[in-house]
């Protein structure tokens, strides 16, 4: 039979009382794996809070900044779901994955060079294409009031404030935000540290913006809506687009559902009025 070594015999006993581990990809995800130099223990293995081996847990997002009209003072750019304020609660929820904000959560885990389509997106605000900054919570820019003039991004560790509680006091480097009410609001619920420059400041008229989209096989950019969709996805690419542009009234959005919800009760009401007339000529 197979016989195991006693290296790994040991290495059972040491942790079969614990009940989860690490999973690779999500500690990769978020930005899990430095560990912080701390004291060894007995065994020669660093120890953190609990017995537990520390780590740094840490979430990589792309933070984009504009230079807006004749402003010399740059502006976050706050997307729909990605975190960006930190005062600003998690929007997103599964099974719900927007696809651009989740993109650029892989791109925060390489660099600019792996991911020329940012560079392209960057490009394609810089030209005010209005499908792209409708990915924007920005409704000033997506209504075309301002002119973005400049283009940068940074590259942030973001991470969640914790509440005051024994366990959270002895976590090194978190912040604890005051709650004293159950029900109060936290005025911060990220915290953030800067890592380094993602993109460097890009305008229009860089021509090595230029080159370098044409050097990763992007070609001229097309403002056009659903240009380059296909013949049978143009009519609901312009479907989507006409939506997109009603639901920026904040009206649009319960009356459309306050609508549904009454085809939908009028559909059962029919059903039921078959169903009875049925049951009657029987």
């Amino acid at each position: 039979g197979y016989h195991l070594d006693p290296t790994t015999w040991r290495d059972i006993r040491r942790y079969s009382s614990r009940v989860s581990h690490s999973y690779g990809l999500f500690r990769r995800m978020t930005g899990v794996g430095r560990q912080q130099p701390m004291d060894d223990s007995a065994d020669g293995i660093p120890m953190g809070w609990a017995g537990l081996p520390p780590s740094v847990v840490a979430r990589p997002e792309i933070i984009f900044e504009a230079l807006v009209d004749d402003s010399t003072e740059w502006r976050e750019l706050n997307f729909r779901w990605k975190p960006g304020r930190i005062n600003q609660l998690p929007l997103q929820a599964a099974p719900h994955q927007p696809r651009f904000d989740w993109r650029m959560w892989f791109a925060a885990l390489g660099s600019i060079n792996h991911n020329p389509w940012l560079v392209s997106f960057t490009d394609k605000i810089l030209a005010g294409c209005p499908t792209v900054l409708d990915l924007l919570d920005e409704p000033e820019l997506a209504a075309r009031k301002h002119n973005i003039t400049q283009v940068r991004a940074n590259l942030y560790h973001y991470d969640f404030t914790r509440l005051d509680t024994e366990w959270a006091q002895h976590i090194p480097g978190v912040k604890i935000v005051d709650t004293r009410s159950f029900f109060s609001y936290p005025n911060q619920v990220w915290t953030r540290k800067f890592a380094h420059q993602y993109l460097p400041p890009l305008d229009s008229n860089n021509p090595s913006l230029h080159q370098f989209l044409q050097q990763s096989g992007y070609s001229q950019t097309v403002c056009e809506e659903c240009t380059d969709a296909g013949p049978s996805a143009k009519v609901p690419c312009r479907l989507a687009v006409s939506i997109r542009k009603l639901t920026r009234k904040p009206w649009v959005l319960p009356l459309l559902a306050f609508f549904f919800c009454c085809i939908i009760e009028w559909s059962r009401f029919l059903c039921n009025q078959c169903m009875e007339v049925k049951l009657k000529t029987e």
